[in-house]
């Protein structure tokens, strides 16, 4: 399927940029598992600008530089020669001012060049991620439609049986993923990316998406990552609702603010009341029992 030219039901195509995939390459616009995640977190008026206003971070570019370099697709990678402060270093910047900005490149260091290349590397060491990696396609676009709603998805690595998501982290723990899946609704694109799959008729929506986690620092530890079922029945949930209020965004133009002004009363989280027990009255405190031996 050429990109240039989507229509119904969709399907699969490879080689198309960041920068294409990223500008939404669907006339009248389509929805991601990125703003999915947005439309969850947020009213719809400040997901929609927080989308438009996307700026990568540091650890964002972090990530696409090591995908690029350990999947051998994504965005060009530029590393600095000159220090940005330098006369060099900002004509150099200047030069690629535009392909940052349409994250059409991502730049590093040299120092983070070192530490991707180290990331790579370890990565390769394990032999199941090696033939992951060299059995599955790289950076694969789907395009699909729910209710009338045009949704993509990028995915990393698309094999016959599975497709897997690379992610780096500071944590590949199973505590750590778990607190990732959390933060930044992991398991949301993991539900997302799946049903694309099963829209699409592709066989590896038999296996849940998978998530290869590499650490970012030294000796950049790699464990896969899969959400369970609960997680899994949650996020199908919540993207129902991002569908249907895009959906109806889209259709009357009109995103959504705050549903009026209320004064209603607003509780502490939880988990606020572990620590701070001491002060509660009899009633409000979580009966213990004393430990006799």
């Amino acid at each position: 399927m050429n990109v240039d030219n989507i229509t119904a039901p969709g399907g699969f195509t490879s080689g198309v940029s960041d920068e294409a995939y990223h500008a939404d390459p669907i006339p009248g616009g389509s929805l991601s598992s990125t703003f999915a995640r947005l439309l969850t977190d947020n009213v719809p008026a400040k997901a929609y600008e927080l989308r438009r206003n996307r700026k990568p971070t540091k650890s964002m570019n972090l990530g696409k530089a090591a995908h690029a370099h350990a999947l051998g697709a994504g965005p060009l990678l530029i590393v600095w020669q000159h220090d940005g402060r330098t006369k060099d270093g900002k004509a150099e910047r200047a030069e690629y001012a535009d392909m940052l900005a349409t994250e059409a490149a991502v730049a590093v260091s040299e120092a983070e060049r070192d530490q991707i290349i180290g990331m790579a590397t370890a990565l390769r060491e394990s032999s199941i991620v090696a033939k992951i990696l060299d059995e599955s396609e790289a950076e694969v676009s789907g395009f699909w439609q729910e209710d009338g709603v045009w949704c993509r998805a990028r995915y990393d690595l698309l094999g016959e049986r599975a497709a897997w998501d690379y992610k780096t982290c500071t944590d590949a723990s199973r505590r750590g993923f778990s607190k990732a899946m959390a933060n930044y609704g992991y398991h949301q694109q993991a539900e997302f990316y799946r049903r694309g799959l099963q829209a699409l008729g592709h066989p590896a929506a038999r296996t849940p998406l998978r998530f290869i986690c590499q650490e970012v620092t030294a000796p950049y530890l790699v464990q896969i990552h899969t959400p369970d079922d609960l997680s899994i029945e949650v996020a199908k949930e919540l993207n129902d609702r991002a569908i249907r209020i895009y959906a109806e965004s889209m259709s009357t133009g009109l995103w959504a603010g705050f549903d009026g002004m209320h004064a209603e009363p607003t509780p502490l989280p939880g988990y606020y009341f572990f620590d701070r027990d001491d002060v509660l009255s009899e009633s409000w405190r979580v009966p213990s029992e004393e430990i006799t031996v």
